[in-house]
Formats: C-alpha cells, structure tokens, sequence
C-alpha cells in the first residue's frame, strides 16, 4: 500500500469538502509511528491550525480512535486523563484513523474551523465515492 497516495487522496477530499463548506483548513496525515507523511495547509488557513492538525492526526493514529471519541475519556477522573498532559496528543474533534484492509495505517487531523465544522468536513471527506465502490466490485 502506497501510504503517501493514501495521504494525497485524503487531503484532496478535505479540500474539497472544505472549499464547499467555505473553511480553510490543514490536514496532516501521521503513521502509526508518529511519523508525518503529508501536511496541507488551504490559502487562508490560520498558521496555528497546522499544529492542532498534526496533533489531531497523531492522536488519530496512536490511540486508533476518533479524537471526539476520546473527548470524555480525557476528562480529570477519568481513564486517560494523563494523556492530555503530553504535548503531542489532542481530544479535539477533526482526527481519525485511516483503515486500510482492516488496519489502521495512518491517522489525520484537520484544523481551520470550529470543532463541528472539522468534524464534518472530515466525516464527509472519509466517506467511499460512489466511483470507488464501483471500481472495488
């Protein structure tokens, strides 16, 4: 698997959706190292969204989770808690594993808008295109 191909299509589909939805954002594709493999920042993205994007997508592919997923887990009490002391991770919505043939294999984070903004951008870009589907039958 291509991880950099995987990475170029995700970021083109957040753009896309993005560009509909008039945000500019960044997103950053991680590996499951913590390793970067793309950042792309839209015209008249915030330069401070380049780091919540990479710190969305870090969490995205540690933890294997949806960062909004991990919003309640983080809280003082509860279970993961500590990671939130660690610089690099973030329970913000806009970060999510990339699956590929049942494995995560990446994470992304996207950052430019309020969080349901994000959220939705992201859910919409990682949805299968109907030529796609077409292609895998």
């Amino acid at each position: 698997m291509d991880l950099l191909a995987l990475a170029k299509n995700i970021a083109d589909r957040v753009e896309e959706e993005a560009s509909a939805a008039q945000v500019s954002v960044t997103v950053t594709v991680i590996d499951v190292h913590g390793n970067s493999i793309l950042q792309h920042r839209m015209n008249g993205a915030l330069a401070f969204s380049m780091l919540i994007s990479h710190r969305k997508a870090y969490t995205a592919a540690l933890t294997q989770q949806r960062t909004s997923d991990l919003f309640e887990l983080v809280q003082p009490g509860k279970e993961l808690f500590h990671l939130m002391s660690q610089d690099t991770f973030c329970a913000m919505g806009g970060g999510a594993p990339l699956i590929h043939d049942g494995v995560v294999v990446a994470g992304v984070g996207i950052s430019g808008g309020t969080v349901a903004e994000d959220v939705g951008i992201l859910e919409e870009a990682l949805q299968p295109r109907r030529h796609e589907l077409r292609e895998s039958i």
